[in-house]
């Protein structure tokens, strides 16, 4: 039986954990910013990482993209093939995601830092603190644990 590898990004549980804790600390940390502010983050972030970014961004992805094998099963295409193919694809509609990344992991900080100016709360200092130190943990683990797993790292690192 030809079992397909998946993504490592997508595949990894303690990902999964990171992007959790992310979502509940951004949520909870921006409702003493603004409760509107609070649901539409929360909206937000989990309509771009369980939603959009699965099914657009990750269309080219070298997990995705599959072709009809010699026995009529769908396998993954061969990295070189993939490369010449899809590579550059999968650069630009990476590229493109920038700004989400931007309003999901930065947003959060700038805005419970503003909230805590305009009155300070000590949960709100601790969601922020826990938001700084969970995506830090989360993008180290990424480098080290999960990017290494990953059948395209060379790829991926040389064109972001």
């Amino acid at each position: 039986m030809n079992m397909l590898i998946k993504c490592p990004f997508y595949n990894s549980a303690l990902q999964w954990v990171f992007r959790l804790a992310l979502m509940v600390l951004g949520t909870v940390g921006l409702l003493f910013h603004n409760v509107w502010v609070a649901v539409a983050y929360l909206i937000y972030y989990v309509a771009f990482f369980f939603v959009l970014m699965p099914l657009i961004h990750c269309q080219y992805c070298y997990y995705r993209v599959k072709e009809a094998t010699k026995d009529g099963k769908k396998g993954l295409l061969p990295k070189e093939k993939w490369k010449d193919c899809y590579l550059q694809k999968h650069v630009k509609c990476g590229k493109k995601w920038s700004v989400n990344f931007f309003i999901s992991w930065f947003l959060p900080i700038v805005l419970i830092s503003i909230s805590l100016f305009l009155s300070f709360s000590i949960f709100a200092l601790i969601s922020l603190i826990g938001f700084i130190v969970v995506l830090a943990v989360s993008l180290i683990h990424m480098r080290r644990k999960v990017c290494p797993t990953c059948a395209i790292m060379e790829e991926c690192h040389a064109a972001f």
